[in-house]
């Protein structure tokens, strides 16, 4: 039976817990770069006043530069949440800076000022004060995460994505979508600008990927190895059923279209069912490996980090979320 077309729209399922929070120390990692470098300091300030009225001690670090986020919430694993103030891409950071740590376990929460902000969203922390009320409430989920194995200038590294992992034209839309794409267009309507910017300069790549159904070897826009249901700032329904929390991710392997195939295919992409095209091959598994010739940039979470080979598998209940109870529906 297809399934219900409004389920196509649920939010993950994530069960909440909610715990009497014994450590107030809350660290915000805050990229100042997000969203194009706009000014956030009202919101943040605003923020810190609500955790602090609250009982909260309230650490406050900016990120250098790409990557750092990482190491700035390596630095702050003592604190009992760690709030990444930023988009997807700072939210990704902060949860690789909490895996790098041996036994850390602190909740991580998203203030959203970036662009997609597509984890805040699925998490229903898309407010401030939303997410004040879940950090002094003490509302926590378990969240899966996709280790990611590449190549970073010639050595192997480990990363981590929250969202998707992908390989292929991923890397043309988010070459397109630039700081003054998501400037000019904001958040709901720069990644589809770069969708469409992307298209002029694509060509489907050989990619050789190898998942839990065996092996291929040929063109393919994109393989793709998603743990939420959508990304681009929520128009984008790239893994329809997928659930954050349940163990598995959703895999898609799309074969060579032309591009104005491609453009036909950004509305099924926005609903959803591109999924069903005869050209998609799409499923359920837990990994999944890619290489080419020449090496392919990776997308985490609608950042290009890393070149092929890379190797992908799912940790279920890596981490935990800062969550509020009843956002999950």
């Amino acid at each position: 039976m297809p399934p219900d077309p409004a389920s196509l729209h649920a939010p993950p399922v994530l069960r909440f817990d909610r715990v009497v929070p014994t450590n107030r120390i809350v660290a915000i990692v805050s990229n100042p770069a997000a969203r194009g470098g706009g000014d956030h300091s009202a919101r943040l300030a605003a923020f810190v006043g609500r955790l602090r009225a609250g009982g909260c001690e309230v650490r406050r670090v900016a990120t250098r530069g790409p990557g750092d986020g990482a190491a700035r919430a390596a630095e702050n694993v003592d604190a009992g949440t760690i709030v990444a103030a930023g988009g997807d891409g700072t939210f990704r950071e902060v949860v690789e800076g909490v895996l790098s740590v041996p036994g850390a376990r602190p909740r991580i929460g998203v203030l959203a000022v970036g662009t997609g902000n597509d984890a805040a969203s699925l998490l229903g922390l898309g407010s401030d004060d939303t997410l004040a009320a879940a950090v002094l409430g003490g509302g926590e989920r378990a969240l899966d995460v996709i280790e990611v194995c590449l190549r970073e200038n010639g050595v192997e590294r480990v990363r981590h994505a929250v969202l998707f992992v992908a390989v292929g034209f991923s890397g043309d839309l988010l070459r397109a979508t630039t700081p003054r794409v998501k400037r000019w267009f904001g958040a709901r309507l720069s990644y589809p600008v770069g969708f469409f910017l992307a298209l002029a300069g694509h060509r489907a790549v050989r990619l050789r990927v190898r998942t839990g159904r065996g092996a291929i070897d040929e063109p393919l826009v994109v393989a793709l190895m998603a743990n939420a249901p959508r990304a681009g700032g929520g128009m984008m329904r790239i893994a329809p059923r997928a659930d954050m929390a349940d163990g598995l991710a959703e895999v898609s392997l799309i074969r060579g279209l032309g591009r104005l195939q491609i453009a036909g295919q950004f509305l099924r992409l926005v609903r959803g069912t591109h999924v069903d095209h005869p050209k998609v091959e799409h499923f359920t598994d837990v990994a999944m490996e890619v290489a080419s010739d020449p090496a392919q940039r990776v997308a985490l979470d609608g950042d290009l980090v890393g070149e092929t080979p890379m190797r992908a598998r799912l940790l279920k209940a890596a981490v935990r979320v800062v969550a509020v109870q009843g956002a999950e529906r």
